[in-house]
């Protein structure tokens, strides 16, 4: 029993429980039972508590209940908590102009040049009940990963609507000051009811001192020891300034000569080791598995590159801490389907070989066969058991992606060459090696070039199609602000990142969308609605871009896209997709090629789908165009516990569908329809369950059969394989029976 119980400033007084109750009653909302919220955590406190652990176990006692009004119940509990302690109640919070002033004074926000007047305006708009009408998993996430806080004492000092604000005076600092402050209110808005999803970068970031708002960055280093040098200095550096990181090292194979063959090459197992250790000595609490290392089909390092993550792979041959990407061309496809033998061949043995890989032509086919009539040096390993095994270590990691090196360079507005992807496998940029460290400190005539991207995300079911020209609009504009105020650790990035201005938009909350519409991701009716909303957004994004280069001015290297020919997302895509859906084209394109060709654009690529899978938390959304995977999902690192539950999931329950429940062939077939209007890429997520207790078995016929229709509609990338076995020996029926013949 509690008799006596320590307030926050450590004076010890009688317990009052008529208090506990006020507390839960004004948090209950309709459906929680708030006072057996109270009732629980009184029995759980010991005596001598404290007011704060009395609070914290109410919270926790509302989390138990893993339902909807209780984790609103919990998020009330805990915004209260907040204001008590940063402001000294709800009734206390400051005003805008006096949290600004504050905030600068500390040095914890940038002084962004708001004028008194402009601050007293804006504090009418920011509407700090709507923290009020958020669930625990919202305010959670955003104080514990977004706001700034007080690390030593655990203290909140922005709630979530100042967080809201800060990043809108942040991202509009710069625009006119005639025009800024309504600028402010529409991204406020924006923000605070979820119409635009941004990254972390931007939330933790924009209002700050801190400038890293890139979500992506994506290098190449060349067959040399000073590029390859200038790779792990490029991980480095923007790792420490919050980007994901995909490389591509173009190095020989082990065994190979150096320095005129006096010296054995020891492969690309050590490289890999330092871009490893490049990117974890400067994670600053960021992104666990921050890079992605690419290589492709043709090295001769091939069978041991696909094992590094796997966990009965030798120690001296594991490199776990980072992820991989097998790459490929859809020549392997054709060899793997008739069963027959693929050539390995090094990077320093057929350069040019490697170098059309990456073409996005035909070229490739031709100088293959004309290499394998040649006496050059190369082995041989079967295709099918080499797709087989890379489909295995894929399955059973789950984290072995892959990139369509052709695709990649063919659906794309870039004349320069893609050689990879990014951390989360949705960036396609063109990159090129340094010469040396030295050249990232040069502008013009840098001898490489990094490719940067931005990212946003509209939230489906948020924006109308009347509202989405605009908050397309909006949502491209702040990444094209974002491009011009960040800090850049390099002045070469800085140069070819604004001369590109290379913007990644994507959707999210997808799966809530489709269930409040009673929409099935493998139904007709689904595919034409995703179909529709592709479109879209793809077309209005467009547009905004044709919009900000009439009142900004085309991007510098706009002449580098396959924009300035007349190129349009509608011209590339794989045909294939439109024997999925026979949804016809709704919006006006050829006016639009008319358009472009008149004012060009303001970026040089505009679409690509992210996994949005901390800040769609923070905006109460299902991430990225995912179906869900469960209806609750429960994190829990150190003290912060977190529950998220599908948003209005005790409505729609009958309506979502799971990830595991749609088949592998619709799951291919909607990233296909999105892929089709795509500049960049997709992270694309596969789900596949197995029996409870039974020995995961798939057969080798449907592994091919699904890996070779993701190559025919035209699939670019796949991020994670989720698999209910986990991390287990996958059993693949004999590829050579006479049932996998394909």
């Amino acid at each position: 029993m509690i008799s006596k119980i320590k307030k926050r400033d450590g004076t010890i007084v009688d317990f009052n429980v008529n208090k506990l109750t006020h507390w839960a009653k004004w948090a209950g909302v309709v459906g929680a039972d708030w006072f057996s919220i109270a009732a629980d955590a009184y029995k759980k406190c010991p005596e001598n508590t404290t007011t704060v652990e009395l609070h914290k176990a109410m919270i926790d006692a509302c989390l138990d209940k893993e339902d909807t009004p209780h984790l609103m119940m919990a998020g009330r509990l805990l915004i209260g908590q907040i204001y008590k302690e940063s402001f000294g109640g709800h009734d206390k919070i400051p005003s805008l102009q006096q949290f600004y002033i504050d905030m600068v004074a500390q040095g914890l926000w940038e002084d962004m040049n708001y004028g008194a007047l402009d601050l007293i305006e804006l504090n009418k708009v920011i509407n700090h009940k709507l923290d009020l009408r958020s669930p625990h998993s919202v305010i959670n996430q955003i104080t514990t990963k977004y706001a700034i806080a007080d690390v030593e004492t655990h203290k909140v000092l922005e709630t979530p609507q100042f967080v809201w604000m800060r990043m809108a005076l942040g991202v509009c600092k710069d625009e006119p000051v005639t025009t800024r402050v309504q600028s402010v209110k529409e991204y406020y808005k924006d923000f605070s009811t979820g119409k635009i999803n941004a990254p972390t970068p931007n939330i933790k970031n924009l209002g700050t001192l801190g400038r890293g708002y890139a979500s992506c960055c994506v290098f190449k280093s060349n067959d040399n020891a000073k590029s390859l040098a200038a790779g792990d200095h490029i991980a480095y550096a923007m790792t420490c300034a919050s980007a994901g990181i995909g490389g591509y090292l173009e190095t020989r194979s082990k065994g190979e000569g150096v320095r005129k063959n006096t010296i054995k090459h020891a492969g690309k197992l050590p490289y890999y080791k330092l871009l490893e250790s490049a990117v974890h000595a400067n994670l600053q609490g960021g992104r666990g598995g921050a890079a992605t290392v690419h290589f492709n089909c043709l090295d001769p390092e091939i069978e041991t590159l696909l094992r590094l993550r796997h966990p009965t792979t030798v120690a001296k041959s594991r490199i776990g801490g980072i992820d991989y990407s097998f790459g490929y061309h859809p020549y392997l496809a054709e060899k793997a389907a008739k069963n027959e033998q693929w050539m390995l061949v090094s990077y320093k043995a057929s350069p040019e070989l490697h170098k059309a890989m990456y073409s996005g032509k035909d070229d490739f086919y031709k100088l293959y066969d004309d290499y394998e009539a040649s006496k050059g040096k190369r082995k041989y390993v079967n295709a099918r058991e080499l797709v087989l095994e890379f489909l295995r270590m894929q399955l059973e990691t789950g984290r072995l992606y892959e990139h369509n090196t052709y695709q990649m360079n063919l659906h794309t507005p870039f004349k320069d060459t893609i050689h990879s992807s990014n951390l989360c496998q949705e960036i396609g940029l063109p990159t090129e090696g340094f010469t040396s460290v030295e050249d990232l400190y040069k502008a013009e005539d840098g001898s490489g070039e990094i490719g940067l991207c931005n990212l946003a995300a509209i939230v489906a079911g948020r924006v109308s199609e009347n509202d989405y020209k605009e908050v397309a609009y909006r949502a491209l504009k702040m990444i094209d602000n974002v491009i011009d105020i960040m800090e850049y650790p390099f002045a070469n990035l800085k140069y070819t990142a604004q001369a590109r201005r290379s913007a990644g938009v994507g959707i999210t909350n997808l799966a809530h969308d489709m269930a409040t519409k009673g929409l099935k991701y493998d139904s007709a009716e689904g595919k034409a609605y995703m179909h529709r909303l592709a479109e879209m957004h793809s077309y209005w994004l467009h547009k905004a871009s044709v919009r900000l280069a009439k009142e900004r001015g085309k991007c510098d290297w706009f002449h580098k896209t396959k924009y300035a020919d007349g190129w349009l997302p509608i011209d590339t895509y794989t045909k294939y997709v439109d024997n999925i859906t026979s949804q016809p084209l709704l919006c006006d394109w050829e006016g639009l090629r008319e358009e472009i060709a008149k004012y060009g654009m303001r970026n040089s690529v505009l679409e690509a789908y992210m996994p949005v899978e901390s800040s769609s938390i923070a905006g109460n959304t299902t991430n990225s165009i995912y179906p869900i995977r469960e209806p609750v999902v429960v994190k829990s690192s150190g003290t912060n516990h977190n529950v998220f539950i599908a948003p209005d999931w005790e409505e729609l329950k009958t309506q979502y569908q799971f990830a595991w429940d749609v088949p592998q062939k619709d799951m291919i077939e909607m990233y296909a329809i999105f892929q089709k209007f795509t500049g960049q890429g997709i992270s694309a997520d596969f789900y596949r369950s197995f029996k409870e207790g039974e020995q995961p078995r798939i057969s080798a016929k449907e592994l091919l059969e699904l890996w070779l229709y993701r190559i025919k509609c035209g699939m670019k990338t796949v991020y994670y394989t989720n698999t209910a076995a986990g991390v287990k020996p996958i059993i693949i029926d004999d590829a050579n029976c006479e049932s996998c013949k394909l």
